[in-house]
């Protein structure tokens, strides 16, 4: 399972993004040490219309939120200065994350324990403001709530004996596919069909999903393929979707991976086949993190 480092999105030091996407240059460009996939970043000097020197004053990156100095394409994605953290995510530097939210490099490390060397780990949770700070109230914004409001949408059901054989439609897609659950402003459906083997826990971080070599995985939301790939040990072969800033969903053991890192997939969409990658059985290890943190996938799935 996922082995935390600080605070990891994925544990082993691999995680994805959650503010800032995969696709983006790094500038300037970090090597990586050892194992945990932590990244070490050089100090750089100051950049042409940011002052990476002055110090942090509560209320002015907020007002320069709709100012932020524009930026050529192909550069950092944009993140939302008046936030309070920001996830590290492949790409991520000390020096591209304080100049994005517009305070210096210092402040970052101090507020955050990181040293001189620049070490930050895929995954890990930066503050970007000083303690205390509280977001300013924005229209556009809902607020979180501690209990989602839930909808559960029924499956509806053709009784077999009412209609011919030779009538009834064939459904597009599996039972996985089929119901869906509206949670935090999201519509989530099951990743795929199957008895869950294992339930989540503290030290599972998620759940596992029997079923048969070659089985339908399904993206359990709409989202952004912020991961494919095999890098991450004990999870074989890895899809991890970021569906917003605040959730993202890896599913793991798979026997192929059919999308690619900055594609864009919508909820039931076939992303993977099932298997038994870096595994005993074959099964879906399906994992689902709120702000970085494992929350238990049957609070948002029809199960």
């Amino acid at each position: 399972m996922l082995k935390k480092n600080y605070v990891y999105w994925i544990g082993s030091g691999l995680a994805m993004a959650l503010s800032a996407c995969s696709w983006l240059k790094q500038d300037p460009a970090p090597t990586q040490s050892g194992t945990d996939g932590s990244y070490q970043t050089p100090e750089t000097t100051a950049t042409p219309g940011y002052d990476n020197t002055a110090p942090y004053t509560p209320g002015v990156a907020a007002a320069q939120a709709t100012a932020v100095v524009p930026q050529a394409a192909g550069q950092y994605a944009s993140v939302d200065v008046r936030a309070a953290s920001h996830t590290v995510v492949k790409g991520d530097t000390v020096y591209n994350i304080a100049k994005r939210y517009q305070i210096t490099q210092e402040q970052l490390r101090s507020w955050n324990s990181v040293g001189e060397d620049n070490n930050i780990s895929l995954g890990q949770t930066l503050r970007v403001k000083p303690a205390g700070y509280v977001a300013p109230a924005v229209a556009a914004v809902v607020p979180a709530v501690q209990q989602p409001a839930v909808t559960v949408t029924p499956v509806p059901v053709v009784p077999a004996p009412v209609v011919p054989a030779s009538t009834v439609a064939v459904p597009a897609k599996p039972a996985a596919a089929g119901a869906t659950r509206s949670v935090s402003g999201i519509e989530w459906q099951r990743p795929t069909a199957g008895k869950v083997l294992q339930e989540f826990s503290g030290s599972t971080k998620g759940i596992d999903i029997g079923g048969t070599l070659g089985q339908p995985i399904y993206a359990a939301a709409d989202g952004k393929v912020v991961y494919s790939g095999s890098g991450l040990r004990g999870y074989g072969n890895l899809i991890i979707l970021q569906h917003n800033q605040t959730y993202l969903t890896a599913y793991s053991h798979n026997q192929s991976l059919l999308v690619k890192e900055n594609q864009q997939v919508k909820r039931g969409q076939q992303i993977a086949t099932m298997g038994n990658s870096d595994a005993k059985r074959t099964q879906l290890h399906f994992e689902l993190r709120e702000n970085g943190t494992p929350m238990d996938p049957s609070r948002f799935l029809p199960m």
